[in-house]
C-alpha cells in the first residue's frame, strides 16, 4: 500500500501473479478473490523472464521475503520509504530472482529485479520485463455506449525519430496485443519507454515508465469476451488488460551471466490514478523531482543559458567568442556554453573531430581565456563534449581502433561509437571528463550523443552471443554516478541529438536535459506540451536563436521568447555582435527575461503544470496550444495561449486552473500591458476570452493574488 494505491500479488503454482490493483486504498476480501486462478495462457505474472530461450512462467520455488533498507531512501524527502524483497529460485533454469519493490507513500510503485546465476555454467537472459501482469479484469456491459467498444485506451509517444519528441496521445485498444518497440536505436528514443493506460469504465489511469536509456519494448494485451458471470448482468462482456514493460535487443541474449554473477535490471515505475490529467501530471512531476532526478545543486537549479553555436558555428576563435560572451552577459544570461567545434585536429568539421578533447589550433590559447572571460562577466561557464564518440579525423580513433564498439567484428554506428563495455574505455571516458572539468574550471558539463547504436554491438561470452546494450548503459551510468559524487557543484546536462534520452534512467544521472533539437514553431511548442506530461518544465532546455534555418516560419518574436521562457531558456545566436543587436530585439529579450526571472521561474520551480490542450498529435494541425504553470500555494499563475494554426476563430476561452475561488487576482495581459482585478471565483467559473489574431502568435496571462 502506498498513498491511495493497494497492490496485491500471490505466489501460486510456481508463479508470482497479480491479483488486483485498487486506486482507493481498499483491501479486497478473500471471498472476492477465490475465483482468481490464472490459467497458463493468462499473463498475470508480476514479472517476465526467459533464460536461454525458455519462458520461466511457472517453475519457481519460494525462498524468502522481507523488508530491508532501500538504496534510494535518501531521495524520499520526508516520506517514509519502504523496500521489500522476494527471493525465488528456478532450479531448472539455474537462477535465483530477487524481486525488489519500493514505495514511499506516493501513488508510484518501483519494481526491479536482481538475477543471480546459481550454476557452474553461463546462462543467458533472452527476455526480461521487470514489471508485468494484470491491470484490469472486470465486466463492461453497463459502462459503454456501444456493446462492442473496448474500455481501454493507450497513450504513448508514437514517433521515435529525431525532432519528434512528445508526440504523446491516446488511441483505443482493440482486442489483441498492442506491441510498441522504440525502434531499437540503442537509446530510449526520441520517444520514451512509457505509456498511460486509461479505463473508460472506472476512470482509472496507469502511468508506466521504464528507467532505461537503451532498447525497450512494451505490450498491452487486451482480451474482450462474453462474461461467464451472468448473475451480475446477463448480457455483460468481460474485459481484461495485461501489460509487460521490458528490454529488447538485436541478439538472442540480452545479458550473459557467468557462474555466480548477479545482474540488476532497470526499474519500472508504475502508478495508478483515479484523477484527472492535471493531477496525474502533477503527481508524476513530484515523483520525478523527489525520486528520479539527482539532488539539486544549491542556487544552480534553473539558469538562463547562452550557447555559442549561433553565428559562430564552425568558426570558433577567441576574439569572437569573447565578444559573444559579452553579448550574452548584456542580455542577462547566467551561464555561457561553448558547444561543438572547439576541439580536434581540423577546423570546421566538428563531427569528425570528436574524441580529441583538446582545444584546436584555431584556439591557440586554449579555452581557458574564454572561460575566464565568462567568469569575469559574472556568468558560469559550461562546455559541450560528445564523450561516447570517436570521429573519423580524431587521433583517438587512429590510436585506439580496438576501442570501437563492434558487431560481429565490424564497427557499429559508422565506426563512431566507443565501447564503454570495455573497462579501459570506460576508465578513459571518466578520467577525460574529470580532466576537462578541472582544466577548464567548468560549472556545467554538457554531454551529447549523436549516433545510434543500431544494430547494437555484440560479443561472444562463453559461446553465447550477447547484445552489449545492457552492459553499455550499466557502464555509462556508473561513470556519471561517480562523476557527480566527485564534482558536487557541477551541473551535468544531458543531450542526445536533442531529446533522444529523456527516459527516467538517464535523467537520474543528470540535472537537466535538452528538450529537442527541433527549434521551430509550432512543433517545438507541441514537443514541450507532450514531454511535460512526464517531465517537469524546469529541467527541459528550450532554444531561441539562429542556429537552424526556417526562421521565417517561427512566428512572432514574443511567441518564440514565451516558448523558451516556459522551460529553461538557451540563446543560440542572439546577434552577430553586440553592435548588431537591434534595439527592438534587445528590448523584447529584456522584457521576457525580466518576466522569467521575477515571475515565471519562481512559479515553475516545484510548480504545478496544467495542460489545457493535452495529447496533441504532431502530424495533425491544431489551432491552439495552451499551457499553465501555477504556484503550489495558488497565489500566482501564468498561462501561455499560443495560436498554432489558422483553422479556428481567433478567440480562445481559457479557464485558469491554478487559482482558488476565495482570492482576488490582479490579471495582466502581456501583449498590451492591460491589468485588472478579478475574483478567483469569476476566473474559475467564467474564464477569460483571449484574442490572438495571427497564427504562430500568442498571449501571456499573469495572475497574482492581491489583498
Amino acid at each position: 500500500m502506498s498513498g491511495r494505491v493497494s497492490y496485491d500479488e500471490v505466489f501460486r503454482a510456481g508463479r508470482l501473479c497479480t491479483r488486483y490493483w485498487s486506486s482507493s486504498g481498499q483491501v479486497w476480501p478473500e471471498m472476492h478473490l477465490k475465483g482468481i486462478d490464472p490459467a497458463l495462457d493468462q499473463p498475470y505474472d508480476a514479472f517476465q523472464l526467459a533464460i536461454d530461450g525458455r519462458n520461466l512462467a511457472g517453475g519457481y520455488e519460494w525462498l524468502a521475503a522481507g523488508e530491508s533498507a532501500d538504496p534510494s531512501s535518501d531521495c524520499g524527502g520526508d516520506r517514509p520509504v519502504r523496500h521489500a524483497e522476494i527471493r525465488l529460485a528456478h532450479q531448472a533454469a539455474g537462477i535465483e530472482v530477487k524481486v525488489h519493490t519500493r514505495i514511499d507513500g506516493s501513488q508510484f510503485i518501483i519494481r526491479w529485479l536482481e538475477i543471480v546465476n546459481t550454476v557452474d555454467r553461463a546462462v543467458g537472459i533472452t527476455s526480461v520485463a521487470p514489471f508485468s501482469g494484470m491491470l484490469w479484469s472486470h465486466r463492461v456491459g453497463e459502462y459503454l455506449q456501444s456493446p462492442h467498444d473496448s474500455p481501454f485506451e493507450l497513450a504513448y509517444t508514437h514517433l521515435f525519430n529525431w525532432g519528434m519528441e512528445g508526440d504523446f496521445w491516446f488511441e483505443p485498444l482493440a482486442d489483441g496485443v498492442k506491441s510498441v518497440d522504440g525502434g531499437r536505436l540503442g537509446r530510449s528514443g526520441w520517444g520514451r519507454p512509457a505509456f498511460w493506460a486509461r479505463n473508460r469504465c472506472n476512470g482509472q489511469t496507469f502511468v508506466c515508465e521504464l528507467a532505461w536509456g537503451g532498447n525497450y519494448a512494451f505490450a498491452l494485451d487486451c482480451r474482450l469476451a462474453e462474461s461467464t458471470n451472468t448473475q451480475m448482468h446477463p448480457t455483460s462482456r468481460q474485459a481484461e488488460l495485461y501489460f509487460r514493460m521490458g528490454l529488447s535487443g538485436h541478439d538472442p541474449y540480452l545479458r550473459v551471466l557467468l557462474p555466480g554473477e548477479t545482474i540488476t535490471t532497470p526499474a519500472v515505475h508504475l502508478g495508478l490514478f483515479q484523477q484527472n490529467t492535471d493531477a496525474i501530471v502533477q503527481a508524476t512531476h513530484e515523483h520525478v523531482r523527489r525520486v528520479v532526478m539527482p539532488a539539486r545543486v544549491p542556487d544552480r537549479y534553473v539558469e538562463i543559458e547562452a550557447n555559442h553555436r549561433g553565428y559562430l558555428c564552425d568558426r570558433e576563435n577567441e576574439p569572437d567568442l569573447k565578444r559573444d560572451v559579452e553579448l550574452a552577459a548584456s542580455v542577462g544570461a547566467e551561464l555561457y556554453v561553448v558547444d561543438a567545434g572547439w576541439y580536434g585536429n581540423d577546423p570546421n568539421i566538428w563531427w569528425k573531430n570528436v574524441g580529441d578533447w583538446r582545444a584546436g589550433s584555431w584556439l591557440p590559447n586554449g579555452l581557458e581565456p574564454v572561460a575566464a572571460h565568462a567568469h569575469a562577466q559574472g556568468m558560469k561557464f559550461g562546455l559541450w563534449v560528445e564523450i561516447e564518440a570517436a570521429g573519423e579525423n580524431s587521433s583517438l580513433k587512429k590510436d585506439h581502433p580496438d576501442w570501437l564498439l563492434m558487431r560481429d567484428g565490424a564497427p557499429v554506428a559508422n565506426g563512431r561509437a566507443l565501447d564503454l563495455t570495455r573497462p579501459d574505455v570506460a576508465a578513459w571516458v571518466e578520467s577525460e571528463i574529470a580532466r576537462i572539468i578541472t582544466q577548464y574550471q567548468l560549472d556545467m558539463f554538457r554531454i551529447d550523443h549523436n549516433h545510434m547504436l543500431t544494430p547494437s554491438g555484440n560479443r561472444a561470452v562463453n559461446g553465447l552471443t550477447e547484445d552489449l546494450t545492457w552492459r553499455y548503459y550499466d557502464a555509462l551510468y556508473a561513470v556519471f554516478d561517480r562523476l557527480r559524487a566527485r564534482f558536487p557543484q557541477v551541473i551535468f546536462q544531458d543531450c542526445a541529438g536533442g531529446g533522444g534520452r529523456l527516459d527516467w534512467g538517464t535523467l537520474a544521472r543528470f540535472h537537466n536535459a535538452e528538450l529537442s533539437d527541433w527549434m521551430r514553431m509550432p512543433r517545438g511548442l507541441k514537443i514541450l506540451n507532450g514531454v511535460t506530461m512526464s517531465l517537469p518544465p524546469e529541467i527541459l532546455l528550450r532554444t531561441f536563436g539562429t542556429e537552424v534555418p526556417e526562421i521565417e516560419l517561427d512566428g512572432d518574436i514574443d511567441a518564440q521568447l514565451r516558448l523558451v521562457c516556459l522551460s529553461r531558456p538557451i540563446f543560440r545566436g542572439i546577434a552577430p555582435s553586440p553592435e548588431a543587436l537591434s534595439e527592438f530585439l534587445q528590448e523584447r529579450i529584456a522584457h521576457h527575461l525580466r518576466l522569467y526571472r521575477e515571475f515565471i521561474r519562481p512559479i515553475m520551480i516545484d510548480g504545478l503544470v496544467y495542460h489545457h490542450t493535452p495529447f496533441l498529435k504532431h502530424a495533425e494541425l491544431s489551432p491552439w496550444c495552451v499551457l499553465e504553470y501555477g504556484a503550489g500555494d495558488r497565489t500566482r499563475a501564468v498561462i501561455g495561449v499560443f495560436r498554432t494554426g489558422d483553422t479556428a476563430e481567433p478567440i480562445y476561452h481559457v479557464f485558469p486552473r491554478g487559482l482558488v475561488a476565495s482570492h482576488q487576482y490582479e490579471v495582466v495581459l502581456d501583449n498590451t500591458g492591460a491589468h485588472f482585478i478579478m475574483s478567483g471565483a469569476d476566473l474559475l467559473q467564467r474564464g477569460l476570452r483571449v484574442r490572438v489574431e495571427r497564427p504562430q502568435s500568442s498571449e501571456l496571462l499573469l495572475f497574482n493574488a492581491v489583498s
